[in-house]
């Protein structure tokens, strides 16, 4: 009697097992069907207006990067950057570097990627200066860093916001 019972169970357990298995490969499907692929929609225009900057960091004090964090100094700012929706970005900065306060008042260019990542170029106080970012929320916000690192010594990153 013992056999017959494991036997019963056995089979009970397989017989609900199909169905359970069946059912998860079908969701699986439907989920590989349905889901939406990224957004692979960006370009210029994706950037056009004006966007408020929250800028925040370090900077190295020789200008140059360093092994040590002791080499660097606190920097925030804040800035209004617009972007013409066509590749040009006109910016003014305020920035406080170690209590050292600057106005920088820029234009560079701008690259936007399919899949909405970019980049930003500029000269400023006779350095070139670049930012890697990525838009986000339907073009009403940037995400960013900077990535000149090894020609200024800035590890700073900040969002903009559109106005």
């Amino acid at each position: 009697m013992k056999n017959q019972n494991i036997g019963f169970t056995r089979s009970t357990r397989l017989f609900r097992l199909v169905p359970a298995l069946a059912i998860t490969a079908l969701i699986a499907v439907i989920m590989q069907v349905t889901v939406p692929s990224a957004r692979a929609d960006f370009n210029l225009a994706s950037l056009s207006g004006s966007y408020a900057d929250g800028v925040s960091g370090f900077s190295s004090i020789s200008g140059q990067p360093a092994p040590s964090i002791s080499a660097y100094e606190p920097v925030s700012g804040v800035g209004l950057w617009t972007f013409d929706g066509n590749g040009n970005v006109t910016a003014s900065l305020t920035l406080n570097n170690a209590g050292h306060v600057v106005h920088p008042n820029f234009t560079g260019t701008y690259t936007v990627n399919a899949d909405g990542t970019g980049a930003i170029n500029w000269v400023s106080f006779g350095t070139p200066r670049s930012r890697t970012f990525v838009i986000g929320d339907g073009g009403n916000q940037v995400k960013w860093v900077e990535d000149d690192v090894p020609a200024t010594g800035a590890v700073t990153g900040g969002t903009m916001v559109k106005q």
